[in-house]
């Protein structure tokens, strides 16, 4: 099931991400941006010189270093994490219902549900 799932989640996210790869890649490295310029004021709020120079290095990094294949390889892993995650909850499914324990075999029913749950909301972020 899992090499299932290693064969699927490739051929329905590259499509996907290739094709809004123009777009979100300049937004993903201006929420990036975003996110370290508010940790900066934040820094600087609290009187932390030392966070603070650390955040402009990452600053620096990050507008020098970003790009569209950072948000591919960022939402590949996402989606690749999630995929691995249903396929732990299916297995441990499977064991509860090798035991019989209805109690145990609802809460993981209910656990593999949010999981593929979250594995959709991510492949529909794309």
């Amino acid at each position: 099931m899992f090499k299932k799932i290693c064969l699927i989640v490739p051929l329905v996210i590259s499509p996907a991400i290739f094709a809004a790869e123009s777009n979100t890649g300049k937004d993903y490295c201006a929420i990036k941006e975003e996110k370290i310029n508010q940790q900066i004021e934040y820094a600087k709020k609290d009187n932390n010189p030392n966070r603070l120079e650390g955040l402009e290095r990452a600053l620096s990094h990050v507008k020098a270093h970003c790009s569209n294949k950072d948000y591919v390889a960022d939402t590949e892993r996402k989606i690749a994490d999630k995929a691995r995650k249903v396929e732990e909850c299916r297995q441990e499914l499977a064991e509860a219902k090798a035991t019989g324990k209805s109690d145990k075999i609802s809460k993981k029913q209910k656990k593999l549900q949010e999981a593929e749950a979250e594995l959709d909301e991510a492949l529909n972020s794309l």
